[in-house]
């Protein structure tokens, strides 16, 4: 009896882990750098009451607000469980979409396909190719988090009679406090009644869900305005005439999901009368025709079941044009109709899905292979969309890290060949001309940036960097100010800030910096320099605290041992000075010279010490 009830639930689930069993040690991507690594919100439990209250803390980046509470609630728990050992990240990952595939095994045989049929449906969304994106990609744990709850808001409201369900309203709460996508469930209810039950739909049964959204709107208002209104990252008529095309992209993939990548080879369309966009109208308008004329009221509903979900993307302008996690919950709906239109036609679909599964587990453990660091998936993004800016711009920036200056430099080049009034590419251009000591060019660089997108804090902070090499200490510093409050709450803008301040023996204010910017990011660079700033101020005692907590972040940092002799000279402390001193030297691979005089100060306390 167990194994007839547990079954279906622990084959899936059995399914999905072992599709994405290679997708634990895959890293962090892209967004996941300031909504998650560099944000600074999310490292505190103490941080969670106001998650509820306050968008900005989504992100460290002034301007990447989203209100999605539950989302970070998730970060801040797996960081308090592992800090940033990413397998946790990913197991919390797939153990969602695990879920969420549970989710629809009930909700397709509560809506009437069967047991062998939905758990024909749990297993292909299990493992389906197009749940890779959401599963390694660890931003995207929204995606699976308001599927997961859409799903279970329809489940609780399927089974709740006449009357409306709190089960159903708690769970569209929780949907709409991971993503604003989850903003369709209302509808998606009311879709259910008319397709299942016409006889008993009533205005009062959905009243309190429609409600819900009305409070969510209402408190998310200036966001909705900003993305609709006041700053959309497109015109209305640009993103109707796009997204008549995304239509028809996106039912390819659910279709035929290959290949896949971050970023598809896709481009925006301006006008209607361009040939695109009336062959995309044209042809899903036949496709809503012929289903509406042919199909029942079940059938329908699958079909409404994809288009509402996809509707909030389809509607909000969005820097992506498109993406394959868009596709999570349509998929979903895509996988009911195709098993509810098999069902009603009696085809023998055991060996059909038996297939794949099997094709299917095979092409995502294969895309999960993708995911493994940034090089591979910006490399398979560029091959895959050869004409697209943003994997140059991020392959630059691993080839840069890499010491690779040629390749980093042709990635953007090729870029700005593509897109000349590109800001980053001129950004990330100047980052890698400093690198090279080409301080003229570099400069040039930020300047073109900046003369391109004027709020640019990435590309103020660079340039303040850079001045404040150059000794030019007042415009460093107006240029950080600006950064500051364009950029919001970065550790490396307030580090910076410190060292101007400290170049320019401000020392109190350089401490107010660093103390600011180790709340936000404790690295051991910024201990040291905190420890320059204080031992400036006379508090050796304090300054070798400092020092030593540098050094236990980064065992192999050379200069807090170096600072820790001078103190220890100046304290009287011989033996301790000269240990400091060998610890240096046998650490330190840059300037030849300047390790030279530590050895002379090194050989005048062994002197003094027989």
């Amino acid at each position: 009896m167990a194994i007839r009830q547990y079954g279906p639930v622990l084959a899936i689930v059995l399914a999905a882990a072992l599709a994405f069993a290679n997708s634990l040690d895959n890293g962090f991507h892209f967004d996941d750098e300031h909504s998650l690594v560099e944000n600074p919100h999310i490292r505190s439990l103490a941080n969670i009451p106001a998650f509820f209250a306050d968008p900005q803390l989504f992100s460290r980046n002034v301007g990447s607000e989203m209100y999605r509470p539950l989302v970070l609630v998730s970060y801040a728990l797996n960081y308090q469980l592992g800090g940033y050992a990413v397998p946790g990240y990913h197991l919390v990952n797939l153990a969602l979409h695990a879920l969420a595939a549970c989710m629809l095994y009930r909700v397709l045989s509560t809506l009437g396909l069967g047991k062998g049929a939905a758990l024909a449906g749990g297993l292909l969304f299990a493992v389906y190719p197009l749940a890779a994106e959401p599963v390694n990609y660890i931003s995207s744990r929204s995606e699976s988090l308001a599927a997961l709850l859409v799903m279970g808001a329809l489940l609780c409201h399927a089974r709740s009679g006449t009357n409306w369900s709190p089960g159903a309203l708690l769970c569209f709460g929780a949907a709409l406090l991971s993503k604003e996508s989850a903003a369709m469930a209302p509808a998606l209810l009311l879709a259910h009644d008319w397709a299942f039950r016409p006889a008993a739909l009533q205005v009062r049964r959905h009243v309190p869900y429609w409600a819900v959204l009305g409070l969510y709107l209402l408190g998310t208002g200036r966001l909705v305005g900003e993305a609709l209104v006041d700053a959309p990252v497109r015109h209305w008529a640009a993103q109707c005439c796009t997204q008549a095309k995304a239509l028809v992209f996106y039912l390819k993939l659910l279709v035929l999901p290959h290949p896949l990548s971050v970023e598809h080879q896709f481009a925006a369309s301006t006008s209607f009368s361009e040939g695109a966009v009336l062959a995309s109208l044209l042809l899903v308008g036949v496709l809503i025709l012929v289903a509406t004329r042919t199909l029942g009221r079940p059938a329908l509903f699958w079909l409404a079941w994809m288009g509402l979900a996809l509707l909030p993307t389809l509607v909000v302008p969005l820097n992506l044009l498109v993406a394959e996690r868009r596709l999570y919950l349509p998929l979903a709906g895509a996988l009911g109709l195709v098993l509810w239109l098999s069902r009603q036609q009696r085809l023998p679909a055991r060996l059909l899905v038996g297939a794949a599964v099997g094709i299917g587990f095979l092409l995502t453990v294969q895309r999960n292979r993708v995911w493994a660091d940034e090089a591979t998936l910006w490399e398979d993004a560029r091959l895959h969309g050869p004409q697209m800016v943003r994997p140059y711009l991020r392959l630059g920036l691993v080839y840069r890290q890499r010491g690779a200056g040629a390749a980093a430099e042709q990635a953007y080049r090729r870029a700005l060949e593509l897109d000349p009034a590109n800001a980053p590419a001129h950004n990330n251009l100047g980052n890698l001309y400093r690198d090279q000591g080409r301080m003229a060019d570099a400069e040039g660089e930020y300047r073109q940036a900046l003369a391109l997108l004027p709020r640019y804090p990435e590309a103020l902070n660079n340039l303040a960097a850079l001045y404040s090499k150059q000794g030019r200490m007042e415009e460093a510093l107006e240029l950080y100010g600006r950064a500051v409050e364009l950029g919001g709450a970065r550790g490396e803008l307030y580090n910076n800030i410190g060292i101007a301040q400290a170049r320019l023996g401000h020392w109190a204010d350089a401490e107010t910096a660093l103390r600011r910017s180790l709340e936000l990011k404790p690295e051991a660079g910024v201990y040291f320099n905190l420890g320059d700033a204080v031992e400036n101020q006379g508090r050796l005692a304090e300054a070798v605290e400092l020092y030593q907590q540098a050094l236990r972040l980064d065992p192999g940092y050379a200069k807090p041992y170096y600072n820790l002799g001078l103190i220890y000279e100046r304290q009287g402390l011989g033996a301790e000075a000269a240990e400091a001193y060998r610890a240096f030297l046998r650490l330190w691979r840059e300037d030849p010279r300047f390790a030279e005089q530590v050895r002379q100060r090194l050989a005048g306390l062994e002197q003094g010490a027989r």
